[in-house]
């Protein structure tokens, strides 16, 4: 009897989830002026990261690295109008802040000009959301 229960109940809860799962979700897609400057970031964070790693700056490479990777993310989600674009978006102003801030510690041009794309493809981002 309980075992009849559990499967009715079981059976149910996978009815309404199933359901549930067949509408239709609207989600929110940044604007795409974020595209272009997250494309450049990810260009100037795999340039920095290889100039950390040639100066024994691993911590550096290893969030050029991650926020390069960030911003390809969103660029393509962004551009492909991807379901998670939005969270793609968010995450990427995120992570090029901490990139930013990481890199502006630094002395050399490289490490300066990429602290200078992350600033500016983190406020695009912020700019592509509103």
């Amino acid at each position: 009897m309980i075992r009849n229960l559990l499967a009715i109940l079981a059976l149910g809860i996978a009815t309404i989830a199933v359901s549930q799962a067949a509408e239709p979700v609207e989600t929110k897609t940044p604007k795409d002026s974020c595209v272009k400057p997250c494309s450049e970031c990810a260009v100037e964070c795999l340039v920095c990261m290889k100039y950390c790693r040639e100066n024994k700056m691993e911590d550096t490479a290893k969030e050029c690295e991650i926020c390069h990777h960030a911003c390809y993310l969103c660029a393509h989600a962004v551009a492909s109008k991807n379901g998670r674009a939005w969270e793609a978006c968010e995450l990427c102003e995120k992570i090029c802040n901490d990139c930013a801030a990481m890199c502006e510690k630094g002395t050399s041009d490289q490490m300066k000009k990429c602290a200078v794309a992350c600033r500016t493809c983190a406020k695009a981002c912020a700019e592509a959301r509103k």
